[in-house]
């Protein structure tokens, strides 16, 4: 072969390798094997959890969505419309079943966009009705709406600067509205928030309160320091429940508490331990085996079927337990994301459609 052939030879393997190049860097870069996204955001699933799609798709351009949810709140009426009350980035509603969101823009400016909304309570027989638990401009308070989250004014503020309102429930047969907060107040009003009464002075501060659906009278409270009380009577009187769980290793560390809506004496609590049940509305509590060794990771989240009580779900890490058994057996199902199931949801309608929230 002569000095030109060689050349020629040489300059048609140089120009295929750049022509190759691109591709075969395009496809090491797609490799199939490469890691689950580590969004966080709102999952939502429509086949009863086989498969899940990140919804955090935000109308307003410029926006991002936000990075940690506090409260997830269906509509009573509208079952496309979701409300989310965020951490420093105010109030959050989706029209279309979670796929788009927008900022809730209060017209009046009393809802700020950088509020920590902890607690939404929506008044099933007038929805327009609508409070928020919120902690803005150092101050814990409680806005209310009537226009279904145009425009809100403040109908309560805690007495000192840096305690927060952490829980509202509304009792819409009543006519009455509870809220909770951070100094350790259960405060009741009769008449849409105009004024309020005491019902009780906890000597720790209330972070979660929960309502039963099915019964206005009866709630339940959660402390910071992990205590748990129950009333049946509007917060006249209290039971304390913590003894019942006191003896299962940090099952005082609660992440979530809910109530079974077909049977309102069956509660579960999600903790640090793993999962609990009472069947006696908290009196006596026992372990819901499921298949993480306790204390291993700890329980997230927990969900019971609106339409079903034997179907469970709970969020351990990035991973959903799903049982069909009240507890008896599980199926594992994966996200497809790295972080950590803070909420789980499903909507009174459909048992097939499941919200998960995920966090950092």
């Amino acid at each position: 072969m002569n000095l030109k052939s060689v050349f020629i030879t040489i300059g048609v393997l140089l120009f295929s390798l750049l022509i190759l190049l691109p591709f075969l860097i395009g496809k090491r870069l797609t490799n199939p094997s490469a890691p689950a996204q580590k969004d966080a955001g709102v999952y939502k699933s429509v086949d009863g959890g086989l498969t899940w799609a990140l919804k955090s798709r935000v109308d307003e351009r410029g926006v991002a969505f936000p990075v940690a949810v506090l409260s997830f709140v269906f509509h009573p009426k509208e079952r496309n419309v979701v409300f989310l009350g965020t951490k420093g980035a105010g109030l959050w509603v989706s029209q279309n079943g979670g796929e788009s969101w927008a900022r809730a823009i209060d017209i009046k400016g009393t809802l700020k966009i950088s509020a920590e909304v902890y607690d939404i309570a929506i008044n099933r027989l007038r929805p327009n009705e609508m409070y928020l638990a919120v902690f803005q401009e150092n101050l814990g308070r409680v806005l209310k709406s009537i226009d279904g989250g145009r425009s809100f004014e403040e109908v309560y503020a805690v007495s000192a600067s840096r305690f927060g309102v952490f829980g509202v429930e509304v009792d819409a047969l009543a006519n009455r509205v509870y809220v909770a907060t951070g100094q350790g107040g259960f405060l009741e009003s009769s008449d849409g928030g105009k004024s309020w009464r005491v019902q009780k002075w906890f000597p720790d501060g209330i972070v979660k309160l929960i309502g039963n659906q099915s019964d206005g009278a009866n709630y339940f409270a959660l402390t910071s320091q992990g205590e748990t009380f129950r009333t049946y009577d509007r917060g006249v009187s209290w039971t304390r429940l913590s003894e019942g769980y006191r003896k299962y290793q940090k099952a005082d560390k609660i992440t979530d508490f809910v109530l079974d809506k077909l049977q309102p004496l069956v509660i579960y609590t999600a903790s640090q331990y793993g999962l609990l049940r009472s069947e006696n509305a908290g009196s006596v509590w026992n372990p819901v085996g499921i298949i993480v060794p306790p204390q291993a990771s700890g329980v997230g989240a927990i969900e019971v079927s609106p339409q079903d009580s034997r179907r469970l779900f709970i969020g351990v890490g990035s991973q959903i337990y799903k049982s069909d058994d009240f507890g008896e057996h599980w199926q594992i199902i994966q996200l497809p994301a790295q972080g950590v199931i803070k909420m789980l949801r499903i909507p009174a309608g459909d048992s097939n459609i499941i919200y998960a929230v995920v966090g950092k």
